[in-house]
């Protein structure tokens, strides 16, 4: 592989290619987290011997901490694109992310017109391939599309239009067909079991004095894969913190945490119960257990053969159980889901199921998007769900189903407030998918 030429034409880039890359990594570089490119963990490989010298003659322990590849050639110009990623699959880290581009079909004959006045070269043997051409070489492979982000709607910038034809794209997706590049996300599509990791269940809990000895006998009834269970009292005033302390007395043969939480709303307690996890894997569990425990092993399942990056649990797939979901509610949830679905440009079918999985080490990266977006998210379950998407994980759903409460009370009661606070968070999160808007 080495030896060939992977890439066509290798003469010295045109003035509009060098214009247009410039643009294509201004966008890209909106969507790696921060904490990566801070910490050297994003190369950019520009033409063919950067992505020789990366993936053919780099040590294998240097490529592994590599978390993000961005490929700025386009896949239009690989001479044999099925045999490039067949040979990449061989070398990279399973979580490893490649961020590519190609052109759009749709600038085929205004290419041609370039090429006639000379603004740009070796565009003659480039395939001109659609979104369905696209998919049938990543069907041939072991990578799938995660995320596709905004494109570039003009090879060259034109102040104010550019912008502005941006603008209109992201916010109308179907004329995305005009875009001049389309750029995506890439993961593996792992599908091998390997040795089972150990999962965290983060329960956060106020006032959920009954329920903490039910948690702890349906974990050992029904869950078959290695767990810890991470309890944050976050300020109960009832029996909530002596229940904890007693049943981790009484079970010393389960792993079990308590953190104090400082009693800011689920999403504060939840970040305090990731980080004092241990597990590979968290997942989150409501302690008034409206979703059953023995579901947590379907979560588990999903994602340790690779799914999906975030399993987020939905309730809204089987028929609701009698008295679990008021009306309200209800309407609430499917009015998020389809505004959220719209913003991120992914199907979400229930955005406020408390159940959630994900690897440990990204709750920093759902963080960073939080912090850099101002998300004030109370539940948390929005943030989770924006980040992991803006980020290019891939979000699956998973059906459970919803039962009602058999103790204590539901925190949600200002329904109008928390309506309010969700749809704020719906508002900045369009700035930054739509707009590219982030705080300074």
């Amino acid at each position: 592989m080495t030896d060939e030429n992977i890439i066509l034409g290798n003469s010295k880039k045109s003035f509009l290619r060098q214009k247009w890359e410039g643009i294509l990594k201004n966008i890209i570089i909106n969507y790696i987290p921060d904490l990566y490119l801070e910490t050297n963990q994003v190369i950019f490989l520009n033409n063919e011997q950067e992505i020789k010298n990366f993936f053919f003659n780099k040590e294998p322990d240097y490529i592994k901490k590599i978390k993000i590849i961005v490929i700025l050639v386009p896949f239009n110009n690989f001479t044999n694109l099925l045999k490039f990623l067949d040979q990449i699959d061989k070398i990279l880290d399973d979580d490893t992310k490649i961020i590519i581009n190609y052109f759009s079909v749709s600038w085929k004959y205004i290419f041609k017109i370039f090429s006639f006045f000379g603004l740009i070269k070796n565009f003659n043997k480039s395939l001109f391939f659609s979104k369905k051409t696209f998919d049938t070489f990543l069907n041939c492979t072991n990578f799938e599309s995660s995320k596709k982000l905004n494109g570039v709607s003009l090879p060259f910038n034109i102040p104010f239009l550019t912008k502005f034809l941006t603008v209109i794209v992201n916010i109308l997706p179907f004329l995305s067909i005009f875009s001049f590049a389309n750029i995506f996300y890439l993961r593996k599509r792992v599908k091998v079991f390997k040795t089972e990791k150990l999962m965290s269940l983060i329960i956060p809990c106020k006032n959920e004095e009954n329920n903490i000895q039910k948690i702890i006998l349906d974990a050992k009834k029904t869950l078959t894969f290695p767990y810890q269970i991470v309890f944050v009292d976050d300020l109960s005033d009832d029996k909530t913190n002596e229940n904890i302390n007693s049943i981790i007395s009484k079970y010393s043969d389960i792993d079990i945490k308590i953190a104090l939480g400082k009693g800011r709303g689920k999403s504060r307690a939840v970040d305090i119960g990731v980080k004092n996890s241990d597990g590979f894997y968290c997942a989150i569990l409501d302690a008034d257990l409206t979703v059953r425990m023995e579901d947590i092993n379907l979560f588990y399942s999903a994602i340790s053969i690779g799914n999906g990056d975030l399993i987020n649990g939905t309730r809204l797939v089987y028929k609701l159980e009698e008295n679990s979901m008021r009306l309200l509610n209800f309407f609430g949830n499917k009015f998020f889901s389809i505004l959220i679905s719209y913003i991120t440009s992914s199907k979400v079918s229930d955005t406020l199921c408390g159940t959630k999985c994900f690897k440990r080490s990204d709750w920093k990266i759902f963080e960073n998007f939080r912090t850099d977006t101002n998300l004030n998210d109370i539940w948390g379950d929005f943030n989770i769900i924006f980040a992991s998407s803006f980020y290019g994980y891939k979000l699956i759903d998973l059906p459970v189903r919803y039962y009602e409460r058999v103790s204590g009370e539901t925190k949600m009661k200002r329904r109008f407030y928390y309506f309010f606070n969700m749809l704020s968070l719906c508002l900045l999160s369009f700035l930054r998918f739509k707009l590219n808007y982030k705080k300074n």
